[in-house]
């Protein structure tokens, strides 16, 4: 698969039970080995594909983005990514919000995962929050994931709490103070 390029625009899609459950353009900030790190503007319009298990964003309302958008790191191998979100007029950063999903896979036009609910924020002071417990819970039990994906998941959660409970987290935090390039709006 090739290397995307700063400033192009990628497709994340999101696939469950092999088929495309939502899609997502972003923009490309960083691809190098060790990291992808993409950029969903604000404006940007989210799809939903007819699938057997509705996705739970699938709302006139939840359509585009909101706010100033969203940068996502994402690692090789790693079953989440390390998305950054600010808030207000004068867009002060506002936390990292750990998302378990499937470890990507690279397409041509973009990379595939799968969000697994499961998340966890992380304050600019480092105190941090399991989030979406019930909601995992409910799409276990709906079918969306097996026993064994589920426990998967889960344990991926007790490797991101011991992470953040040490405080020895692996991203740079300078990535608070970027900055999307004016020419992108």
């Amino acid at each position: 698969m090739r290397w995307f390029t700063p400033g192009e625009v990628i497709v994340r899609r999101e696939v469950l039970h092999g088929k495309v459950w939502s899609e997502m353009p972003t923009r490309v900030v960083v691809d190098e080995p060790g990291l992808l790190a993409v950029f969903v503007e604000p404006g940007t319009r989210l799809t939903y594909p007819d699938h057997h298990h509705p996705h739970p964003w699938d709302k006139p309302e939840r359509g585009f983005w909101r706010g100033h958008g969203k940068l996502m790191l994402h690692r090789p191998e790693d079953a989440y990514s390390v998305d950054l979100f600010w808030k207000g007029d004068d867009r002060v950063f506002g936390n990292y919000y750990l998302n378990l999903q499937a470890p990507y896979r690279r397409t041509e036009d973009g990379f595939e995962t799968l969000d697994h609910a499961l998340d966890y924020t992380m304050a600019p002071d480092g105190t941090w929050e399991q989030r979406d417990l019930d909601e995992f819970e409910e799409q276990v039990a709906s079918g969306k994931y097996s026993a064994q994906e589920a426990e998967a998941i889960r344990a991926e959660g007790q490797k991101i709490e011991k992470m953040l409970a040490s405080g020895e987290i692996w991203w740079d935090t300078a990535w608070a103070d970027w900055h999307p390039r004016a020419e992108w709006r």
